[in-house]
């Protein structure tokens, strides 16, 4: 992975509504293997899919298996969360992932065309380990008609080093390719054993790429030179990544030897017009207090109450796979019923549009 030695502009953002695509606290998982297959091909819990991996032979790893994602007690704010292992030894890697992104993103309202990605992780302990940890976007560029997999953008965190980069796929002068990028005029380096919350977005109609490392301070970006746009967003994955031995490096990089342990919590993508990374929660939580569902579970009809002023004008219905199942229109009204008696029993769920925001529940039919 090549470094992007340029240097971030700051940006200042307005407020835009926002559209839920995927979103996850874990407190509504069971504590413990979030799946039963490290493959990629069977979801666990919450529809997620996991695929672990020792790396290429020979590899000193020998610990890829289910047990490496775990829904703990111990997330953000005394709530559940997400806990990783890397590998344990000099290869290997973990993806963790939902599918249905690129659904989600194809029925997005019309001009919101900035996906943002946030997140809360937990730095450990010091550690020796060396792997790199993080969320990232990823999309398609069509190359010779082929669709080709690109980092969109996202954050790595070095374990042993403690540093904070971004990561993305931009131009460079004539050549493009996937970047480490500083967020600041070094690399952020985080405290141990501390909680952060950080988030960044990629503009698909500009190719904009923003990452934002705390609330107090605006998001940052690099020059639109060095931007790539039309992009389409597919998927959102936890990475964890063992970083390989150098021993021509100054100083030398050793092989890895040991695991390391990070936590996630309160993930959450979202489709805007405006990018406002860490700064719309409390509305986004407000907004969804507004939209009440009933009964959940639900057998054969599902009422949608909006409180106040919010209208109800679309319902949309999608399953865990991110297949659009049920579309309702509505003509601003405060209270609606869908039926749902021919809807496999499972998880699904549900996005709610009332005046410019759309809100998303999950509900489970019987």
């Amino acid at each position: 992975m090549k470094k992007l030695l340029l240097s971030l502009t700051l940006v200042t953002s307005t407020f835009a509504f926002a559209q839920t695509l995927q979103s996850e606290d874990f407190n509504g998982l069971t504590i413990g293997n979030v799946t039963t297959d490290a493959t990629g091909v069977t979801a666990g819990q919450g529809g997620w899919l996991t695929a672990s991996s020792n790396g290429t032979a020979p590899t000193t790893s020998n610990n890829a298996g289910v047990t490496n994602y775990q829904v703990i007690a111990a997330g953000n704010n005394t709530s559940q969360g997400l806990q990783i292992i890397s590998p344990n030894g000099d290869k290997g890697s973990r993806f963790m992932w939902k599918n249905g992104l690129d659904v989600a993103w194809a029925a997005r309202t019309t001009g919101n065309n900035v996906i943002e990605l946030e997140y809360d992780f937990f730095t450990g302990p010091i550690t020796d380990t060396r792997s790199q940890v993080g969320m990232r976007l990823y999309g398609n560029e069509n190359v010779d008609g082929v669709p080709t997999v690109r980092t969109l953008i996202g954050f790595v965190y070095t374990t042993n080093t403690r540093a904070l980069q971004g990561v993305a796929y931009l131009q460079n002068g004539a050549t493009k390719g996937t970047f480490l990028v500083n967020l600041a005029a070094t690399p952020i380096i985080l405290d141990a054993n501390t909680w952060y919350r950080i988030g960044c977005s990629y503009n698909v109609t500009t190719g904009q790429t923003l990452w934002r490392t705390n609330s107090t301070t605006p998001a940052g970006g690099l020059a639109a030179a060095n931007w790539i746009p039309n992009l389409a967003p597919t998927e959102i994955d936890f990475v964890q990544i063992i970083v390989g031995a150098n021993p021509t490096a100054v100083p030398p990089v050793p092989a890895n030897t040991a695991t390391s342990t990070l936590r996630f919590d309160n993930y959450i993508s979202r489709a805007v017009a405006t990018s406002d990374l860490l700064s719309t929660n409390d509305i986004i939580a407000a907004n969804e207090k507004l939209i009440s569902i009933y009964p959940n579970p639900a057998n054969n009809v599902l009422n949608i109450n909006a409180i106040g002023s919010a209208a109800i004008t679309a319902v949309q219905v999608v399953d865990l796979n991110g297949r659009q199942v049920m579309t309702t229109s509505f003509d601003s009204i405060s209270d609606a019923q869908i039926n749902v008696s021919q809807l496999t029993a499972g998880m699904y769920l549900i996005n709610i549009t009332a005046g410019e925001q759309t809100v998303t529940k999950k509900f489970l039919k019987n």
